[in-house]
């Protein structure tokens, strides 16, 4: 999947661009609190919101943690295991430094439980929870940012269930690291924590795989990578082939390129499957913009990503104005890799058009009229070289649509709205008219010219 603009931000914050960040001394704090909070408040969030007005230190500012989902200062987590969720705050005290709070939720309303010792002066880049050893008790985890590399600290810590245990736990496990990820590596049922650290002067990299066993964290195996690249994006550990598993990491290389490697577990060890070793396997491709690794059918395997042009562009369009296929590919489990789903998205990766596997002889184009995000969808020809429109994708502004309705109306256009988020509308507009009667064609699931059912089921859009 291409990559949230947020997401890579973060990322190159924290990569290439860290180090010069720290030393300056910048702090990754964001106020005012309320915009931190869920964007839809309940009940709950409102009395956790006065209660911490109380419980937070004078002029201290909550800050967001970095490579979180949920993109916010306040994470609601079962830390202890005890069916309860408590709120872990991250904020900065007076000094700019970062520190974590845990409340938790009493008949009385929330109240303080404890404050982790740990601290760090640049932010905090993690804050989860995992069954590691499948006992039934959590494993929480806090990657706290450090100067210069690696640029985390990950410390996992045993929040006590028991009444009146309210002091701060101590550290369990004290791990290094620049990209990080948990998930089942090796197909044993319990999930595992990858951690790349990434050495930019000496050009090195590797990746270890931690197992939490007997109270402690045990690295399981360790593999190279690739240390030439500007920073590690992500790392993804789990299935990728039936009875295969292993870790994918996605690596950020040049202006906005990026590249993929696939490590499978086999016999004790990562072993690297993609890109192959060997000259003579299949061709190992950079792709021109970023892309990220990811479940892109949803059978729960993970798959590579890779572009591929829009066929049909002409020999002057400069490389920055390329139009790209993404394809996502599947091990086979042995030596091979297969299309497993494909799909257009737009440059401001605001929406998606999913490509059957049955459509043949087609490309995109940008039309000559209308705003960057529109796209064309042509019949094409590639011997020939003959194209010949079938429907375009426009973009409008959610005030100005009423209009441009009223004008697909005027002129009897055949068009469908598709979708509308952020203050626009999307909609399709076809070059060949309604039949006559108004009677649509009768294109099924994968057909291709697609109908306006088949385009409402393949247009998505893009989470924000």
């Amino acid at each position: 999947m291409r990559i949230r603009r947020h997401f890579i931000r973060k990322a190159l914050l924290l990569g290439g661009l860290a180090s010069l960040l720290l030393a300056a001394g910048c702090q990754y704090t964001t106020t005012p609190a309320d915009l931190l909070m869920a964007p839809k408040p309940v009940p709950e969030n409102a009395a956790l919101t006065e209660a911490l007005r109380t419980i937070l230190p004078l002029q201290a500012k909550l800050s967001v943690v970095t490579h979180e989902e949920a993109d916010s200062a306040i994470l609601q987590l079962d830390g202890d295991g005890d069916g309860r969720k408590e709120a872990f705050v991250v904020f900065a005290d007076e000094s700019g430094t970062q520190r974590v709070m845990v409340l938790e939720q009493t008949s009385d309303g929330w109240r303080q439980r404890f404050t982790f010792a740990e601290t760090s002066a640049y932010g905090v880049d993690v804050l989860r929870d995992a069954d590691l050893d499948g006992d039934g008790i959590p494993e929480l985890m806090i990657g706290w940012n450090q100067f210069g590399e690696p640029q985390h600290i990950l410390t996992l810590y045993h929040i006590g269930r028991e009444a009146g245990e309210t002091g701060p736990p101590k550290p369990l496990a004290e791990l290094p690291y620049d990209t990080m990820g948990i998930g089942d590596a090796d197909g044993d049922g319990s999930p595992e924590i990858g951690l790349i650290q990434l050495q930019r002067l000496k050009l090195t990299a590797g990746l270890d795989l931690y197992r939490f066993t007997g109270g402690e964290a045990v690295k399981a195996a360790s593999a190279p990578l690739d240390g030439s690249v500007n920073a590690y994006l992500q790392v993804k550990l789990g299935q990728l082939a039936p009875d295969k598993y292993g870790v994918v990491g996605d690596a950020a290389i040049g202006s906005n390129s990026s590249t993929t490697t696939m490590l499978a577990w086999e016999d004790g060890k990562l072993v690297q499957i993609y890109p192959p070793r060997s000259p003579s396997d299949e061709n190992v491709q950079t792709n021109a913009n970023a892309v990220l690794s990811g479940d892109a059918n949803g059978d729960g395997m993970l798959d590579i990503p890779l572009l591929a042009e829009a066929p049909g562009q002409s020999d002057g369009v400069p490389y920055s104005d390329l139009l790209w296929i993404e394809v996502d590919k599947q091990w086979n489990g042995r030596g091979g890799f297969l299309v497993v789903a494909r799909r257009y998205a737009d440059a401001g990766d605001t929406y998606a058009i999913q490509i059957p596997s049955e459509w043949t002889g087609f490309t995109f184009r940008r039309p000559a009229d209308g705003s960057p995000s529109d796209i064309a969808l042509d019949a094409y020809d590639e011997e020939s070289g003959r194209r010949a429109e079938v429907l375009t994708v426009r973009v409008a502004a959610l005030d100005a649509w009423d209009d441009r309705e009223s004008k697909l109306q005027a002129d009897e256009a055949r068009y469908l709205k598709l979708g509308a988020a952020d203050g626009l509308v999307y909609y399709a507009v076809w070059h060949d008219k309604l039949q006559e009667g108004g009677r649509l064609s009768a294109a099924g699931p994968g057909s291709f010219p697609p109908d306006e059912a088949e385009m409402k089921r393949l247009f998505k859009l893009q989470a924000p």
